[in-house]
């Protein structure tokens, strides 16, 4: 998919009945050549359009109309990319489960699990996943083979 049309999903399959804002400012840029051109010169996941536009609300972009976001955009171009870079997304990833974990040892257990979200339950099995801590030692799940889950902090 092309960035031009990954906007536009973005703004009718993601953003619309979610985000107003987003959802203007992903289908202005669908059809900007200016600002697709400036996503552009960014590598491939990092044009991401929930992580352009959060950088862009992070570096202080107001939710506003279309126009007026442009021009911001536009003149805020190299803060936004400097965020995009250092910043990722983490939709419906485990790698979520590594923050998690800590605080779940230290709670009564047994535990049970209820997962409100789009993660198809990946996050109802943390004790399924191995963990390393910065560079301790890994931490081995209860079941052997899982994945290995990095987590710096």
């Amino acid at each position: 998919m092309d960035t031009a049309s990954w906007y536009e999903y973005f703004s009718t399959m993601e953003a619309r009945g979610n985000s107003r804002c987003y959802e203007d400012w992903a289908a202005g840029i669908a059809s900007d050549d200016e600002l697709l051109a400036l996503i552009r010169t960014l590598p491939d996941e990092k044009q991401q359009p929930n992580l352009i536009l959060a950088s862009a609300r992070y570096v202080g972009i107001e939710p506003e109309g279309f126009s007026q976001f442009r021009e911001d955009f536009i003149e805020s171009w190299e803060s936004i990319r400097a965020v995009a870079m250092m910043r990722r997304t983490q939709t419906n990833e485990v790698g979520r489960c590594a923050t998690l974990l800590p605080i779940l040892c230290g709670l009564q257990q047994p535990l049970a699990l209820l997962e409100v979200g789009a993660s198809a339950g990946l996050c109802l099995y943390p004790d399924r996943y191995n963990y390393q801590y910065n560079d301790d030692a890994p931490i081995h799940s209860t079941t052997a083979g899982g994945p290995l889950l990095r987590c710096t902090t």
